[in-house]
């Protein structure tokens, strides 16, 4: 089964949260804006492939806006 692309609202939800922290696991991005989880990882595919956030992988995979965090 395939799914259709992300929703705009979630996405934007995404970038708002994001902004306020400086890193996140996608379930807590998901439980902070009250979203399913399968939802906000695929808006945090498409904003990855629309270079907005980058994937971090700190002994496990966290999720920040493109740049805002540095080298370790």
């Amino acid at each position: 089964m395939e799914k259709g692309p992300a929703s705009p609202e979630i996405k934007e939800k995404v970038l708002a949260y994001l902004d306020t922290v400086e890193k996140a696991k996608s379930k807590d991005i998901a439980k902070a804006i009250g979203e399913n989880k399968a939802d906000v990882d695929l808006a945090v595919k498409e904003l990855a492939m629309e270079d907005k956030v980058e994937y971090l992988y700190i002994t496990t995979t966290y999720i920040a806006l493109k740049g805002k965090v540095g080298a370790p």
